[in-house]
């Protein structure tokens, strides 16, 4: 997004990349400054100045083929190229200018930097506000050295009356476990803690099906996109096989249709691509809280069959731990033995594969802890 005048402020944001996210940065921006290299070609060439629309009609598509950079920072880097003085350093060139698409923040401790390796997901830290902001685009990333940060234009106003937020899916999960933790261990001692932890545990399972419903839509969102990637992949494979012919048979009209068609499919695909990787981190998300609020059940269970048969003093309270599960698939065969008794057909229980998938990653994931602890080894 381009803005227009002055913002009140300035936001910066110190990013803590790992290795790999500085090179991919490095790569980025050495594609940015091969970018003012093609420019300044061109604006020779055809003895331009600091006219966008001329150096976008002349060298977007030679930027796009050459340097692979996203169309959006090509088309913001036109603007910035225009700005800067004749005869510029393209090597002296530290910064380059973002949009809304090209970066967000994921989360209080992440942002997410669209980069020619991929969408990189770093910590940052708030370094503070300052400004006035006059930049055109609405943010700027800046590298120098291993100093990684991006400023953001923004307009700060006074705090409004609070409003409750809708929570995501993980932090709701976050929420139950604290609450489980808190109004188990609070009531152990208390006549009323059988039912505490069995209202708790109510309520996980609430969560584990509102979890398991957020997982469907996102793998049905995710399909949709790839299958409409599919369809634009197909139709871009075409075009340069109907772009021969038009030019073969002289109707230059069509050709020059065909390359706008082409622009267009690239930005599509280029904004599918950036929805798949969200899609991407959502999924992450949502697995993660399935995954939580599994564990959070399996304690439950757990506190709830201690408080039902109080171990005796001098037994750990982690035996038995996760037997609940063995129990629970006990009680299920049985259940389905009796009616198998009395109706004379076999019964199936719903698919598993996916609750024994979990437990084959959980039951692997503890031997190896044990195999580290026996090695004196951090597990």
């Amino acid at each position: 997004m381009i803005r227009s005048g002055a913002l009140p402020s300035r936001l910066t944001y110190r990013l803590l990349p790992e290795p790999a996210d500085l090179d991919a940065v490095r790569t980025l921006l050495a594609a940015y400054r091969r970018m003012f290299v093609i420019l300044e070609e061109v604006r020779l060439e055809h003895g331009l100045r600091a006219n966008v629309v001329a150096l976008i009609e002349h060298g977007y598509g030679r930027v796009r083929d050459e340097t692979g950079l996203p169309a959006r920072l090509v088309t913001l880097g036109i603007r910035d190229f225009a700005q800067q003085a004749a005869g510029l350093d393209p090597e002296a060139v530290t910064s380059m200018p973002l949009d809304d698409k090209l970066f967000s923040v994921k989360s209080a401790s992440e942002i997410a930097l669209s980069t020619l390796c991929g969408r990189r997901t770093m910590p940052y830290r708030v370094e503070g506000y300052d400004g006035p902001w006059r930049e055109l685009s609405s943010a700027r990333l800046t590298l120098a050295g291993d100093a990684l940060i991006i400023q953001v234009g923004v307009s700060v106003t006074a705090p409004k009356e609070e409003t409750r937020m809708p929570e995501n899916i993980l932090t709701r999960v976050g929420r139950i476990i604290g609450g489980l933790s808190n109004a188990a261990l609070e009531a152990v001692e208390d006549r009323n803690g059988l039912a505490v932890a069995e209202q708790a545990l109510r309520e996980i399972d609430a969560v584990i099906h509102e979890a398991r419903l957020d997982l469907g839509k996102i793998k049905a969102e995710e399909h949709r996109l790839t299958a409409r990637r599919g369809q634009l992949d197909g139709e871009m494979a075409a075009l340069p096989e109907k772009l021969s012919v038009a030019l073969a048979g002289g109707r230059e009209d069509l050709a020059r249709a065909g390359i706008a068609r082409q622009l267009d499919l690239e930005s599509q695909i280029e904004a599918i691509d950036s929805s798949l990787a969200e899609v991407a981190e959502r999924h992450g998300a949502a697995s993660k809280a399935m995954q939580a609020a599994t564990a959070a059940r399996r304690d439950a269970e757990h506190r709830i069959a201690l408080l039902r048969n109080p171990p005796a003093k001098a037994t750990d309270p982690l035996t038995g731990y996760g037997g609940e599960d063995a129990e629970r698939a006990r009680q299920l065969e049985q259940s389905l033995r009796a009616i198998d008794r009395l109706t004379g057909t076999a019964s199936a229980a719903a698919d598993p594969s996916v609750e024994e998938l979990d437990r084959l990653h959980r039951d692997d994931a503890i031997e190896r802890r044990l195999a580290a602890l026996k090695q004196g080894r951090p597990s």
